[in-house]
């Protein structure tokens, strides 16, 4: 089903905040579970005090579960831990988001246009982690994306979606946050993504005290990554997938930091 093989690359999230971001939902009744890890290192925080003296290493575990109860709505849960340099091997947060799917184009419409809303819950020995992204205990967001697809024959050839959000943890400020990507799909078996995702928080302060860091609620951080990955589907035993990004630009928080990951995506229904 066309559906199902454009769900396979789509349902796969980005750095940082893992739960899904793309226009396009899955099979109605099926379960997708995706498994990743993230290797990540740096080694200077922007405006950081005081500065580190070697690199800083993060190895993060990513479970998530999506599920679609009809075709126009999806839930999705998102479970992390992480062992860094600064913390020991933990629960670092989860979050659940549900999402409507307003147009749909592989149904005919012009776009495809979703809109969501999730909460996340971190850990507070994690915010005090000047690696986690994350804004308080409990953060909140509204966000949207739409996208489109290019056929040929049966399957998409190139699509191009964008996402954007605004959030608000229980302390601090708000953000908000952006990602723009381009993909290609070859045979419907490889499938490839370039792709920019950024972040500016409207905190007061802008200098982070590395030793005594609470998050990033009332910092004014921006950030913009630039990454790309590959996609190669195993048949009906789902998709294993490569990435590697790059932060080019860092304000208030971990600056040139290059992060590896894998990630397998199995869809499964009872």
């Amino acid at each position: 089903m066309r559906k199902l093989r454009a769900l396979l690359f789509a349902l796969v999230p980005l750095a940082g905040f893992s739960i899904e971001v793309q226009p396009w939902f899955g099979d109605v009744y099926e379960f997708h579970f995706l498994g990743r890890y993230a290797y990540s290192f740096f080694d200077r925080i922007q405006n950081g005090f005081p500065q580190l003296t070697s690199q800083f290493n993060s190895h993060v575990a990513y479970l998530g579960l999506d599920f679609s109860p009809s075709p126009e709505w999806s839930i999705d849960y998102d479970l992390q831990l992480a062992a860094t340099t600064q913390e020991s091997f933990n629960f670092r947060s989860t979050a659940i988001q549900g999402r409507y799917l307003w147009f749909d184009d592989i149904v005919g419409d012009p776009i495809s246009l979703a809109t969501g809303f999730n909460t996340r819950f971190t850990n507070s020995a994690s915010l005090h982690d000047v690696s986690c992204p994350y804004h308080s205990n409990a953060d909140f967001e509204v966000n949207f994306s739409l996208g489109k697809e290019f056929d040929a024959s049966e399957s998409w050839r190139f699509r191009a979606w964008g996402f954007g959000a605004v959030g608000h943890g229980i302390r601090g400020s708000p953000w908000v946050r952006a990602i723009v990507s381009l993909e290609s799909n070859i045979d419907d078996e490889h499938k490839f993504a370039l792709y920019a995702e950024g972040i500016n928080g409207y905190g007061r302060h802008t200098r982070v005290n590395i030793d005594h860091f609470n998050g990033y609620a009332k910092m004014r951080n921006k950030s913009i990554d630039i990454g790309f990955r590959y996609g190669y589907r195993i048949g009906v035993w789902g998709t294993l997938r490569a990435e590697y990004i790059r932060r080019v630009l860092a304000k208030s928080c971990p600056q040139v930091v290059n992060t590896v990951m894998i990630s397998y995506l199995l869809p499964f229904s009872l």
